[in-house]
Formats: structure tokens, sequence, C-alpha cells
């Protein structure tokens, strides 16, 4: 098995200096990652593309997966400034419809931040897709909490949940991908609510 390429900046710029290089380097990379792809994109193509010399990439970055790395770390953060606290849109509604519509408007709301990051970072290879598993199990958690108590007819409750969050985010994503006019659409937030919730609260089963 090959060893795991490391994918952490060898150390953090201090100086202005220094940030200016580092900013440069992601700037390049998320161009050549959006205009050629991921096999396409190399290191000696970054440090050039950015105006700095190899040696001063490899001060900061061992290589592309840890500039890849950062450039999806740097989204993140950006997203989470731009989303506001869900929690008291949640407070409100009281049925499962209510408590889907605010799960999946702060989804569409995140994934209008930066939508060409995110169709660029969807084609990235799976190895190097960068998710917090903090931050994905708090949100498994949150949605089997808000959730479960909702559910009508449904066999297994966990497998449900884990199902409907899947299949929202996949929505989205796709929409992110080929058709990101949706994000606009005044109806798509309420379509996916309705796809989520048709599948939780089902009729029964004849025995």
């Amino acid at each position: 098995m090959a060893p795991r390429r490391r994918t952490t900046p060898r150390k953090t710029p201090r100086q202005d200096r220094a940030r200016f290089t580092v900013d440069a380097i992601l700037e390049a990379a998320a161009y050549i990652l959006a205009r050629d792809g991921w096999d396409r994109l190399t290191t000696n193509r970054v440090a050039e593309r950015a105006g700095v010399n190899i040696a001063s990439l490899y001060q900061y970055f061992p290589n592309k997966e840890s500039i890849v790395a950062e450039l999806q770390r740097r989204h993140r953060t950006r997203i989470r400034q731009a989303s506001p606290d869900i929690r008291p849109a949640l407070a409100a509604p009281r049925d499962l419809r209510g408590r889907l519509r605010a799960l999946v408007d702060a989804a569409v709301r995140e994934h209008r931040v930066e939508p060409a990051l995110h169709r660029m970072f969807e084609d990235l290879p799976r190895s190097v897709r960068r998710h917090d598993a903090a931050d994905e199990e708090h949100e498994r958690r949150f949605w089997r909490t808000l959730i479960r108590p909702f559910l009508k007819n449904v066999p297994d409750p966990d497998l449900a949940v884990f199902l409907c969050r899947a299949a929202g985010h996949a929505a989205i994503h796709e929409a992110v991908i080929e058709r990101p006019d949706l994000l606009e659409h005044p109806h798509f937030a309420d379509e996916v609510t309705t796809l989520l919730v048709r599948y939780l609260r089902r009729p029964r089963r004849p025995s």
C-alpha cells in the first residue's frame, strides 16, 4: 500500500510577504484546477502560474494534495462565516416539514457561497476531497435529533435519516454542478423538502 501523502501545510505564513506568496499559490492552483482538472495540476505549474520559484512553494506545501486541502479548508471557513446560525429557525417549526425546510434552506445558502469552487471540488478524486470528521458527525447527530421524533411507518429510523440527509445533499450538489441557476429558483428548496417529507412520513405497509 502506498504511503498516504501529507495534506497539511509545512508552515503557517506570518509576515505579509509570506501570506501574499501563499495566497498567490492557492489562487494559481484554483485556476489550474478549474481550467485543466486534477490530473494536470502539478506543483511546478502552480509555482509558474503564481510567479514564485518552486523552492518557495515547497516552503509551505509539500505536494499538490496539501495545496488543495488548504483550498478546501479556506472554502469551508468562508461558508461558516457566511452562514447564519440556523438554530433559531429550527426552534419555531414544530412539524417535520418546517424543520426539513430550515435544513434545506441552510444547505442551499451554503452552496451559494463560491459555487464554482463547489463544482471544482466535486471533480476531485474521492481520496483528495477533505471533510472535517467532527463536523460530519455533529451534522449527523443534528439531523437525527431533529427528525427522528416525526418519522412515520419507517422500519429503520437511523437508516432513513442517513438516506434522507444523503438525498438532500445529493440533490443540492447536483444542482450546483449541472444547474446552478436552480439555487435561485423559487420552488427548488420546497421541492427538495417535499421529496424528503414524503420519504420520512409514508403510508403503512399492508401486513
